[in-house]
This record gives structure tokens, C-alpha cells and sequence, in this order.
């Protein structure tokens, strides 16, 4: 019945968008067969109709959704001639930005003023997929919290969590807050201070549905970092320095920058350097001008810098 009435609509349409006077409106009306009868934005459609004039040409045009009339091409302009037994058979793409709705394509033959219209729908986009599994962030440093959730078990199943390495070693896992709901489940994880930098690997199986779903996310390389105690300080107070990230127990050497933008050569009261760490202390000369200051450690193998920014007084 709804089909009936969407038809009869389009054919009220077509007719009130004809020419005033047009020899069409005294004219039989045809319906055309759609195939598909749906389909969305971009999609072919195909007609296919009977009742013409042996070898007329037809014009085409579509209705849409909000009762505008538009000019539409075939796929093929050979389409526009009907065939000896006054069949017609045409095709039209909509574009992909149609709009959705019910629309109607009309066909007139030009020496009959045989009008054919075709009803068919435009479909709207389908709505994305939710995702399956998602990690947040999917980057982050030794030592941060990563939140997870999977989808697709059976409501309220028993989860196993299972934490592979960057190296492939996989390992069961209790992981934080874990909370299972209608076949998903969310939980937290804070890895390791010294967690390798790489690729890790989170594969979550079902205890029942044996459905298992897998994630990864990246642990960066950790920054190196540098410290200072006391962070500022007046001018001869000895200020302890470390710097990470030079290459074994490489030598040293060290500069300051003064706030007045010189750099000078220092030597420090103590050094160490171990497994690319350097410990050092240096006293502030007596008569320093107060602003900010910084030091800077080079590796003289390696040629690596780190600055340590500090304050005088």
C-alpha cells in the first residue's frame, strides 16, 4: 500500500512540473521499474519501461526529496533513444551528495509526450562502525596510565588479560578496574617506570565465548632528564647537577652560560659518570650576577649536550 501511494505521489509531482499546455498532460503516465529500489548517495540505478514511440528520443529529469525539479543525464546519452518496440532502458548514478529521501525520475518522450517516472530511494550513510577495541592514549612515556576497552564477549563472561612486550614475551595479567558490562570491558593499566620503549600488545579472551580481541599502543623512548639541587641560590653556593642520557663513562667537559648571554669555561668541584649519567657539583663564583643561568655537559666521545637550568640570586 505504501509503495501505491509513494507511486502516486511521484505522479502528481511529475505532472504538476510539466510544461503548462505540454502535450504530456493529456498523455498516458507510465511507471518505470527501479532496480534497486533503494540505494545510497553514489549509487547506479536502473530503469527500464514500456509505452514510447519507436525510436523517440526522452528527455530525463529527477524529482528530489523537497520537490525540486533537476536535469539529469543518463550514464550513456544512447540511452535517450527508445527502442522499435517503444521500450526504454536507462541508467543514472546519483551523486554522491544526494539527498536522502524518496525521488523520482522522470522520462517524456519528446514526439509522444509519453511521460514514464521511475520512485526510488536514496538511502542516508550508514553510521560508522563503533569500534571493537580502543586504547588511550595509543602513545605515552614509561610510567603513564593507559585506559583500554574491548567489545564482543558474552554479557558478563570471566575476561583473561594477556600483556605482550616489545620483545614478544606474553604474559597473563591483573589488570586495574576491571569492568565487565553487556560483552564489553574497560580497565586501566600504568606500566613501568622503566618500561621498554616499542610496540605492546594487549590480547583479551573471553572465558566462555573464547572470542578474543587484541590491541596495542606505543610506549616512547623515556626523555632524558636532567635536575639540579638547589634550583636557585645566591651567588657561592654549591650547586649539585646529573644529566642522563650521554654514552657509557665517556669524558666531559662543561661551560655555563651567564645571563648577560657570555659563556665561559668551568670547572666543576666534582664529576662522576656512570653507565651514561654524570653527577657534578660546581660553586658559583662570589661576584656572579644575579639572573638566570644555565650549564651545559657535552659527551667528547659522543658529542651529546644536556643543559641544566638554574638561578642566582
Amino acid at each position: 500500500m505504501k509503495r501505491i501511494v509513494l507511486t502516486l505521489a511521484a505522479l502528481s509531482i511529475a505532472i504538476a512540473m510539466l510544461p503548462p499546455g505540454s502535450v504530456a498532460a493529456q498523455s498516458s503516465i507510465l511507471s518505470a521499474t527501479v532496480h534497486p529500489p533503494a540505494g545510497e548517495a553514489g549509487a547506479r540505478f536502473d530503469f527500464f519501461a514500456s509505452g514510447f514511440q519507436s525510436g523517440e528520443r526522452i528527455d530525463i529529469w529527477a524529482n528530489t526529496p523537497d520537490g525540486r525539479a533537476i536535469p539529469v543525464r543518463p550514464d550513456s546519452d544512447l540511452q535517450r533513444r527508445i527502442a522499435r518496440d517503444g521500450r526504454a532502458a536507462w541508467s543514472w548514478t546519483a551523486p554522491r551528495d544526494a539527498q536522502p529521501g524518496t525521488w523520482s525520475l522522470v522520462a517524456r518522450g519528446q514526439r509522444s509526450g509519453t511521460v514514464c517516472v521511475g520512485v526510488f530511494t536514496i538511502l542516508p550513510p550508514p553510521a560508522p562502525a563503533t569500534p571493537a577495541v580502543n586504547v588511550h592514549p595509543a602513545t605515552g612515556r614509561p610510567g603513564a596510565r593507559f585506559v583500554f576497552f574491548a567489545a564482543g564477549f558474552a554479557p558478563d563472561e570471566p575476561i583473561g588479560f594477556f600483556l605482550t612486550t616489545p620483545e614478544g614475551e606474553e604474559t597473563p595479567v591483573t589488570v586495574e578496574q576491571p569492568r565487565i558490562f553487556n560483552g564489553r570491558v574497560d580497565w586501566a593499566w600504568t606500566t613501568s617506570d622503566n618500561a621498554a620503549p616499542g610496540v605492546w600488545r594487549f590480547r583479551v579472551v573471553g572465558g566462555n565465548s573464547r572470542v578474543e580481541q587484541i590491541m596495542t599502543w606505543t610506549i616512547e623512548r623515556a626523555a632524558p632528564s636532567t635536575g639540579v639541587v638547589p634550583g636557585n641560590g645566591r651567588a657561592g653556593t654549591l650547586f649539585r647537577f646529573f644529566a642522563e642520557g650521554l654514552q657509557g663513562s665517556e669524558g666531559v667537559i662543561f661551560w655555563v652560560n651567564r645571563p648577560d648571554g657570555r659563556a665561559e669555561a668551568v670547572t666543576p668541584e666534582r664529576v662522576g659518570v656512570n653507565n651514561g649519567r654524570v653527577d657534578w657539583s660546581w660553586m658559583a663564583p662570589r661576584d656572579a650576577p644575579p639572573g638566570q643561568w644555565s650549564i651545559v655537559v657535552r659527551g667528547v666521545s659522543s658529542g651529546i649536550e644536556r643543559v641544566v637550568l638554574f638561578e642566582i640570586r
